[in-house]
């Protein structure tokens, strides 16, 4: 495989373990929402307390990061 191929692989890597956090981080998202919700009943905020838990809590979260990055970050 010649180098530009390498590099194609990789990021193909990169992009797809990205995308699988974005994905975590809008579920727990939307059960943040769910809980917040005033017409959302007890039990229905009890399943989204659990599900937030079980993707790994508030850490997972793009919100909840203690230093959130960025792509034109220069701290790093």
């Amino acid at each position: 495989m010649d180098s530009a191929g390498a590099k194609s692989a990789m990021s193909q890597d990169m992009q797809n373990i990205t995308q699988g956090r974005e994905d975590i981080s809008h579920k727990v998202q939307g059960h943040k929402a769910n809980l917040s919700n005033p017409n959302t009943s007890e039990k229905s905020k009890e399943e989204s307390r659990q599900a937030i838990k079980d993707l790994g809590g508030d850490a997972v979260h793009y919100g909840g990061e203690d230093q959130p990055t960025s792509k034109t970050s220069t701290l790093r």
